[in-house]
């Protein structure tokens, strides 16, 4: 995980200790952190790659699904959270609007969700052509394993984009569903492509990220390159 999002949650996470739902752990990265800040955190993911990962970090995942849709047992046990924390998974879920409903029903009276996601939909062919020449780059210096196509000269960056996310849930639907079933308190778009290439360089440079990320604030700060990010937080109804 990232310090953008480390300072994003110290901003927006109500004080230690909280029952938290790290729905989509990944790694275990993010639900580790929450444990070492003082949480009482219940990991889950789909991927048993994923949650022997997490397990090998210290974190007590378990392999689980929040929609019942995969052919995994659908997560219950019983528990109410107050906080559930999706990070990088809900674009992931289908159908959007039974994992939803899910995450009401297992938040407590007043209990806080937190997404931070992919906005694929709104990049634009600057995004995209930023995107693969700079992953491209790092790959040919080394320090990325980021996929290249030195078959294909030419190809539309913006073609490639939309072939390789078009099946993931674009921003304003998981918004809009978000905003259907919870009351929104907070919602900003951010840097994303950084992250995105970040999570492929290899030799664990957090200066490398760390300036692509300063690359891509500023593009956008400019106008030069959109937000292809967000992070929102809402209240249960």
């Amino acid at each position: 995980m990232d310090n953008h999002q480390y300072t994003w949650l110290s901003e927006v996470l109500p004080p230690s200790p909280q029952r938290i739902l790290d729905a989509g752990c990944g790694r275990g990265e993010l639900a580790a952190e929450l444990m070492r800040r003082g949480h009482t955190v219940t990991a889950i993911d789909i991927s048993q790659e994923a949650v022997e990962a997490a397990r090998a970090a210290g974190v007590p995942a378990r392999r689980a699904d929040i929609t019942g849709h995969s052919g995994l047992a659908d997560y219950d046990d019983g528990s109410l959270f107050d906080v559930i924390v999706m990070s990088l998974s809900l674009h992931h879920m289908h159908p959007l609007e039974a994992a939803l409903d899910r995450v009401s029903g297992l938040l407590d009276e007043d209990g806080l969700l937190m997404v931070d996601e992919f906005a694929w939909d709104w990049a634009d062919g600057a995004a995209a052509a930023w995107f693969y020449d700079t992953g491209s780059l790092l790959s040919a210096a080394g320090i990325a394993d980021f996929p290249r196509e030195p078959g294909r000269p030419g190809r539309d960056p913006a073609e490639r984009w939309r072939e390789a996310h078009g099946d993931h849930t674009p921003a304003a639907d998981m918004i809009a569903a978000v905003a259907e079933r919870f009351e929104v308190t907070s919602l900003r778009r951010e840097p994303y492509l950084s992250r995105y290439i970040g999570g492929k360089v290899t030799n664990s440079s957090t200066d490398v990220v760390n300036e692509l990320w300063r690359i891509e604030r500023d593009r956008i700060a400019a106008g030069i390159l959109p937000p292809t990010g967000f992070r929102l937080t809402a209240r249960k109804m």
